[in-house]
């Protein structure tokens, strides 16, 4: 399943390691999701649309909506 953590991250102009800041986790966990070697538990998945100001569904690539 391809994500969009990579694109939404890049699009808010932040790097993986201020991404995992935060949200807690560190760059190389960011790296991880990026490249689907581990996914995001369902909490984790908010945590990331919250911080990247895109829904959850829109970052696990559900939906094509960006909103909130």
């Amino acid at each position: 399943m391809k994500n969009r953590i990579r694109e939404c991250r890049k699009a808010a102009g932040m790097s993986q390691a201020e991404l995992g800041n935060i949200v807690g986790l560190s760059r190389q966990a960011i790296s991880l999701y990026e490249i689907n070697l581990r996914m995001p538990t369902f909490e984790m998945w908010e945590c990331l649309a919250s911080a990247l100001h895109v829904s959850p569904a829109y970052l696990v690539g559900w939906s094509d909506e960006k909103g909130q």
